[in-house]
């Protein structure tokens, strides 16, 4: 798929006045339309050799990547050739290698581009093992920036690692990103086939890389990440014996922390960088360059870089969810990662019961307990408590909770099914199942055989006389018998309290947020249910941070950003089952226009995100340079933030 029309080639190059429409070069640049002389070997790679080259008639030192020799017949070769020579050099930046064009040496093709004097960050890293905070932090900031400058003109890297930065000579160096041969557009429409082809190095590759239609700015985030930790312990975060099992370990394994001399920003900064999620990383190469900044600065506290990075994620949860774990919010009950409905306990005539694993009247499983007591825990702001179970085993069947409403009985049923319980409900109270009846019968047996086998003592001893007295025990025992085994039975193991009060949303937001209930659900691919979670986290947490009267005002702007959120979303997950089908074909008219529309929907969902990110920064700011906020000044922010928010809407 080519963006301009393929000029007429001699020898893989284009010729004549064409080739300068396709590459045209900046006024600025060095004059290499005039011969170039190769020199020295810089470095060598699978498809290129790189060679410092000099102008013949000026004397200019630059460097040139010249295709291998076997390459030259190479179509796919030489195309990656001449993207990469579009796509780079419009990036004209103090942090990215200046690319030139595409121009012949010696009858080669080779991309021409600006010669850093000065070793690759790897090499460096070999030299060293681990870099100190102050070596590291200025050139993480060089990437950053240069990140910050690539991603605002559309460009993703996709292979951002330490052999890819180069070092200049100076003191102190300057970091510059190279190599762009893997890159793409960030929009699809502008995009070759390859972007819809997986690529990268596994050590650097963000969870989402295994799926091309995943990929944003934020994976060049994840890669940044994965170097900062490469550059403090010597080693990149995530190891492995294959390739496969290194991206395995990208995507299940916890996220490391640094050593703890580089302190506790620059530790929070990489987690960050490093979330599993695109939606609970820096949305903008921009939020980093300002931590960045922040650590920079001699006296900088914990407290600006936190209000850099201030996000919703994690700090708005209330609970998890059974079936994968994931934060859940008391407003909205429901899973954005599996779509599982979650449980609020409200007050109704049902029961539920757990009548499995194992066989009636056999102890509950200590593991299934203890990992039910664990979930309760999590999630304390259902209205649950479970210090009855910590304390014993029950025997089954027992009644698990009672006097819950149909909706909440149906909801625990399903959130025990994904722990691995069995449980049943029924309208009544703890003895209405009747498993849990022949249970408390089971035990009542066990119970008056062992009253009467205490009571017959007696007669062993005299027969005629130790009758009565066991008829009088056995009698006397049974109300007592009875009303232990009930009380054993039919002892509830989780107390029902009530939910813990939701902090009141605006309607208009509690509205929209009742309508994802549904929604949710209903959007198949996750990387949509996380950016629509990742939106909703972020808004519900800085509402919650207002008082009554700023809710008031900006209710109705919020609930605009959530309905935003859900319309990309849903829509993006339509365009992306599109974009799958075997007959897709990017070059199709039709098929380009979808692709058009999906990166509309795209940058407005991130634009979106990154907005609040920056919002709830700026009130962060304001509260570590005031003291508390400036109820004004956050108004004044929120209000300009929610303006482009319908903005953006009304598109």
């Amino acid at each position: 798929m080519a963006t301009h029309p393929v000029p007429e080639t001699r020898g893989g190059l284009p010729c004549g006045s064409a080739f300068a429409n396709v590459f045209p070069l900046d006024p600025a640049a060095p004059p290499i339309d005039e011969p170039l002389e190769p020199g020295r070997e810089i470095g060598s790679g699978a498809i290129a050799t790189v060679r410092e080259v000099t102008g013949a008639r000026s004397g200019s030192r630059l460097a040139a990547k010249v295709l291998h020799a076997r390459h030259e017949r190479d179509v796919g070769a030489r195309a990656r050739f001449q993207r990469e020579a579009e796509l780079a050099s419009g990036l004209v930046h103090p942090n990215i290698v200046r690319v030139f064009g595409v121009r012949e040496v010696q009858q080669r093709t080779a991309l021409v581009m600006e010669l850093v004097e000065g070793p690759t960050l790897a090499a460096r890293l070999a030299e060293l093992q681990t870099l100190s905070f102050e070596t590291l932090v200025p050139i993480a900031r060089d990437i950053a920036r240069g990140l910050s400058h690539a991603h605002a003109r559309g460009v993703i890297h996709r292979d951002l690692k330490p052999a890819n930065v180069l070092l200049t000579s100076g003191e102190p160096p300057t970091a510059k990103i190279a190599d762009f041969g893997m890159a793409r557009a960030a929009s699809f429409a502008a995009a070759d086939r390859r972007a819809l082809t997986v690529l990268g190095t596994p050590p650097y590759m963000a969870p989402e890389c295994l799926d091309p239609l995943a990929v944003d700015p934020r994976t060049d985030l994840y890669a940044l990440g994965c170097i900062m930790f490469e550059l403090a312990t010597g080693a990149p975060p995530y190891g492995g014996s294959t390739p496969y099992a290194v991206l395995e370990a990208h995507r299940t394994a916890e996220v490391p922390s640094l050593p703890a001399s580089y302190g506790p920003q620059l530790d929070a900064l990489v987690r960050r960088l490093l979330a599993k999620a695109p939606g609970e990383r820096p949305q903008a190469a921009a939020a980093v360059l300002d931590a960045l900044e922040q650590l920079s600065a001699p006296g900088t506290g914990l407290v600006p870089v936190q209000a850099a990075l201030a996000r919703a994620d994690g700090d708005s949860a209330d609970g998890r969810c059974a079936s994968c774990g994931a934060e859940v919010l008391a407003e909205l009950r429901v899973c954005f990662r599996c779509g599982m409905v979650q449980l609020l306990v409200e007050p109704g005539p049902h029961s539920v019961f757990v009548v499995g694993p194992g066989k009636l009247s056999h102890k509950f499983s200590t593991e299934l307990r203890d990992k039910l007591v664990r979930w309760v825990r999590a999630n304390a702001a259902a209205g649950l408590d479970a210090g009855d179970l910590e304390r014993r085993i029950p025997r089954l069947a027992f009644p698990l909770a009672v006097g819950l409403s149909s909706t909440s009985a149906q909801t625990l049923v399903d959130s025990m099914r994904h722990l691995g319980i069995l449980v049943e409900t029924t309208p009544g109270g703890a003895s209405s199942h009747p498993h849990a009846k022949r249970a408390a019968a089971a035990l009542l047996r066990r119970g008056m055989t062992l009253a009467g086998a205490i009571a017959s003592i007696p007669i062993m001893i005299n027969p005629i006389f130790g009758l009565p007295v066991t008829a009088a025990s056995v009698i006397l025992a049974f109300p007592f018998v009875l009303l232990l085994t009930r009380r054993s039975a039919f002892r509830t193991a989780l107390r029902v309290g009530q939910s813990t009060e939701q902090r009141a949303l605006p309607a208009a937001m509690q509205q929209r947020l009742d309508a994802l209930y549904s929604a949710v659900p209903e959007l198949k691919e996750a990387r949509h249910r996380e950016a629509l979670r990742a939106v909703v986290h972020r808004t519900v947490d800085l509402t919650r941070t207002l008082t009554e009267a700023q809710q008031a005002e900006v209710g109705d702007e919020m609930a605009h950003a959530i309905n935003l959120a859900a319309v990309a979303a849903r829509r993006m997950d339509e365009l992306d089952a599109e974009m799958s089908r075997a007959d897709f074909d990017p070059a199709h008219p039709e098929h380009r226009n979808s692709m058009h529309e999906r990166d509309l929907w795209s940058g407005r969902l991130l634009d979106l995100t990154a907005t609040l990110d920056a919002l709830a920064a700026r009130r962060a700011s304001a509260s570590y340079r005031q003291g508390e906020a400036s109820e004004a000044e956050a108004l004044a922010a929120l209000r300009a933030t929610v303006e482009s928010l319908e903005e953006v809407q009304s598109l």
